[in-house]
């Protein structure tokens, strides 16, 4: 990333008198932009409007000439209506692009110096102030490339690599995706109801539920364990989902008995049920 300065924003910088405010630009999964800025009044810049919070205090930059991850976070107060509680444990924050920049606040036309720009990381919601995490363009080069060998499958079902076409899984009560509304959700956050699912027990195990309206519209949870009109998930939903419309996706146990036997898809297993371990390949001079 370039850190080109204007030389009127450079004097700015390096005078005795500084009209400088920090800026954040942050950009979500679902393409919704947000502006924050340390300065006390909002700065609009390129159309957006950054919005003006004490609460919004970036930690000093660590970084070092080596290929480490920049350590970088925000922290600030649950005073804004941008940032919510409910929303930061939804995940709606999770991944998201941001940009960090400084301008003068006096003269905006003096241009931006770029600071960082990268993703956001883990994001914590406490009683009464949040946290973040900002992870640098480097933490790409951490990303691990290649296969690693396993006995499960690697593959979810229906994905491109599983290449089962769920829509197809027989038909109702045994199809593979469903529709339905929500009863009753539990106070615990985990456990649905809905008496109209009429599939057989661990039909919805591993497989994706996805709220389609209501205040959880848009988010997807996982599911860990279902019998006949109850489901639970293996992470929390954020808001209430009492009367919320769904879908459901089937799930697999990643199994090679269950890809061939149920799916009848084996030439598709993407897992290594008979490679041997590291255990067995350092043993020496011991025969079975």
């Amino acid at each position: 990333m370039s850190k080109t300065v204007s030389i009127a924003l450079k004097a700015e910088m390096t005078g005795a008198l500084q009209r400088i405010a920090i800026c954040m630009r942050i950009q979500r999964t679902d393409d919704t932009v947000y502006g924050f800025t340390t300065h006390d009044e909002p700065l609009t810049i390129d159309g957006l409007v950054y919005e003006s919070t004490a609460s919004f205090r970036p930690s000093n930059v660590a970084s070092g000439s080596n290929l480490d991850t920049d350590n970088l976070t925000v922290e600030g107060v649950l005073d804004s209506a941008s940032i919510t509680e409910d929303d930061l444990r939804a995940g709606r924050w999770d991944h998201a692009s941001f940009h960090i920049f400084a301008v003068n606040w006096d003269d905006l036309s003096m241009g931006e110096y770029k600071m960082r720009a990268g993703t956001l990381g883990e994001a914590q919601a406490h009683r009464h102030f949040f946290s973040i995490e900002l992870l640098g363009l480097m933490e790409n080069y951490g990303t691990a490339i290649g296969i690693v060998t396993q006995p499960m499958c690697r593959a979810s079902l229906g994905d491109r690599h599983c290449k089962v076409d769920i829509s197809a899984i027989g038909s109702p009560p045994t199809s593979g995706t469903v529709s339905g509304t929500i009863d009753t959700a539990d106070s615990d956050f985990f456990t649905l109801h809905d008496s109209a699912r009429t599939e057989p027990d661990g039909y919805f195990d591993e497989g994706v539920i996805t709220f389609t309206s209501g205040d959880n519209a848009g988010l997807s949870y996982e599911i860990k364990a279902y019998i006949v009109g109850l489901w639970i998930t293996k992470t929390p939903f954020a808001y209430d989902a009492t009367g919320a419309d769904y879908t459901m996706s089937r799930g697999c146990d990643r199994r090679f008995a269950t890809c061939a036997g149920t799916f009848n898809n084996a030439a598709n297993f993407r897992g290594e049920p008979w490679l041997r371990g590291n255990d067995k390949l350092v043993q020496i001079g011991r025969h079975e």
